[in-house]
């Protein structure tokens, strides 16, 4: 191999890692696609030092540096996302929860509001299914399991 081909080789090897290390500064930002973020910003990490091997050319020291806080970014993310690192937030909430009994409040206000409402559309579906006694079967009689098959139907 002559030494124009190992440079044009340390070339793409330093495009291919900075394609990676961008591909995975992508992915490192959001916590479903963090896990492939560290996994080709790893990938990139070596294609950039397997780069610069040799004659270390800018390209591949930016991918190196791209592609290592791709990384750190990826790695930061999936721990915040896992509970492993918290972060406590200072001040009032923006929603206030209700307690039990303010729930409860609130719940029973809003039954005892539509109780009328329900009971009308209650009976309304009684009244379309056909039960009267509010319950048992259908009124209109269901016809047999294959009716209506297509090709059955002709001699």
């Amino acid at each position: 191999m002559g030494a124009g081909e190992e440079e044009r080789g340390k070339r793409a090897g330093g495009r291919a890692a900075l394609a990676f290390a961008l591909l995975a500064l992508g992915a490192s930002w959001n916590p479903m696609a963090a896990p492939f973020g560290l996994l080709v910003g790893v990938g990139a990490v070596i294609l950039s030092l397997r780069a610069r091997r040799g004659v270390p050319s800018r390209r591949a020291t930016l991918a190196l540096a791209l592609a290592a806080l791709a990384t750190v970014a990826s790695a930061a993310v999936l721990l915040l996302g896992a509970g492993a690192m918290s972060v406590e937030l200072t001040g009032e909430p923006v929603v206030k929860g209700r307690s039990a009994a303010e729930l409860d409040e609130v719940l029973s206000a809003a039954a005892a509001r539509t109780a009328a409402a329900r009971g009308r559309a209650e009976g309304e579906l009684d009244r379309l299914s056909g039960r009267a006694d509010g319950g048992g079967a259908l009124e209109t009689p269901v016809g047999p399991a294959d009716a209506g098959r297509p090709g059955e139907d002709e001699p």
